[in-house]
Order: structure tokens, then sequence, then C-alpha cells
């Protein structure tokens, strides 16, 4: 039987007949080839962007002109692009035949600052990246400046590392909350120094006391609700500091 199989495989050879499996393998190897030889990056497009320019983007994706398209990593480019350019926050890439390679970038915004363990300060996304360094704040982009925590080892484009994470968060939810409110770009400092007692500074004229920070985005709204009843001259400290009902106190300085 089985000279009989090696004999009808002889005569398949001859007759010009190939085996199902060499024919598969032949296959298989022609379109490798093709995309080998056809099939190579030839133009970028990308979308979303704002803060950097198409061809930052694909300079620093590391992919050139003449790379095998299918042989572009999705994963690492997109990990290259968050990490060398600190406002991308995510990208989407598809590659499109024959030879284009799409960016769909989304970029994130400056919520604070925060001080480093060297003294210098830095630009941190709602989401914790560090962006953007200065030797001295001054309110950059009408940012409030976060106190009473730093980051250790900060480098642009990775997430910021809080000396102490618990008070890192702290000030990151209540920057966001602030933004939400639609009145950070009137503070100017958050200070989580002491977590029982969560201040922030508004106008640089009224010290807010949000105690344990707790319920802090109904604390912000009540604090606009409060700001209606002063005036534009009004100084003092508003007491936010309550956990159940309204029971706001403002004292005032003269």
């Amino acid at each position: 039987m089985q000279r009989e199989n090696l004999e009808k495989q002889e005569i398949d050879w001859t007759r010009g007949r190939l085996p199902m499996w060499l024919k598969m393998l032949i296959a298989v190897a022609v379109v490798l080839l093709a995309m080998l030889v056809f099939f190579r990056v030839r133009t970028f497009e990308v979308y979303g962007n704002v803060r950097y320019t198409p061809e930052e983007i694909a300079d620093t994706s590391g992919v050139t002109v003449g790379d095998i398209l299918m042989g572009v990593s999705k994963t690492s480019t997109a990990s290259r692009l968050i990490v060398k350019l600190p406002y991308v926050e995510e990208v989407t890439i598809e590659k499109r035949l024959p030879g284009t390679i799409r960016f769909d970038v989304k970029e994130c915004t400056a919520l604070a600052g925060v001080q480093s363990e060297f003294s210098t300060c830095w630009l941190v996304s709602r989401k914790g990246k560090l962006l953007e360094e200065f030797e001295e704040w001054d309110n950059q982009g009408g940012k409030p400046l976060i106190t009473g925590v730093v980051v250790n080892l900060p480098a642009g484009g990775t997430e910021a590392v809080f000396d102490d994470s618990e008070k890192g968060q702290m000030a990151l939810k209540v920057a966001g909350a602030l933004e939400d409110a639609g009145i950070l770009s009137r503070v100017t400092e958050i200070n989580v120094e002491n977590l029982d007692t969560v201040s922030l500074l508004y106008d640089g004229r009224i010290s807010v006391d949000l105690g344990d920070g707790s319920d802090v985005d109904y604390k912000l709204g009540y604090f606009n609700s409060v700001l209606s009843n002063l005036t534009a001259e009004s100084r003092g400290t508003l007491d936010l500091s309550f956990k159940t009902g309204d029971q706001a106190v403002f004292h005032p300085v003269a």
C-alpha cells in the first residue's frame, strides 16, 4: 500500500500535479514575497494632532519610508510616541494597504503644576502624566500649583511618582474637580500637605478649606454659589470642611 502511494506521488509529479501541502506552501511564500516587495511604508496620515506636527509624529514613531508595512509593531510604535511626545495621551495605529500608516492621536492638556524633588516644577495631566518642566513656577497657563507633595525622579512623558501617593492622588482629584467646576484657572494653589485639611487659594484672595477632600464635587458646586454672594474685593477664608449639610462659613479679613 505504501509503495502504491509513493508510486502515485511520483506519477503526480511527472504529470505536473503538485501535492496540496506544497501548493499551500508556495501560495504562502508568494504572499510573503509580495508583502516584502510591494507592501512597504510609503506615506503617513496623522489625525487629531494639535500640538505636534504630522512630521514630528511620523519622525518620532520610528517608522520610516521603505519599512515593511506588516512588520510595523503597533504596540511598540504607540508606546514610543506616548513616551517621547508627552502631550500624546493615546494613539491608534492603522496599516492601510498598499503602504500607508495612519496615526489617530489623542492629546492631553495640562491640569496643574507640581513640584519635584529637584526644586523644579512640572506640568501634569489629569491622568498624572508629566508634560513640561520649569525652573520657576509663574502660574503657567493659568494652572494651579500643587503643594505639600513632590514628584520623585521626574521625566517627561512618564507617570508622576509622588513621594506620598495618597496626597498625589488627592491633589489630582481636587484639580480635576476644579476643572469640571469651571474654576481651575482662578485657583493658584492646591495644598495637600495635610489630608485632613486640604485647601486651595482662589484668585489670590480667598482661602478655601475642603476638609479631608470628601464630596469635593459637591463642595466646589457649593463654593460657586457662595461666590455669587461675595464681591470682587472680598478676602478671607471659606470653610467647606463640613461632611454633611450646608454649613459653609466665610471668615472675612480686612
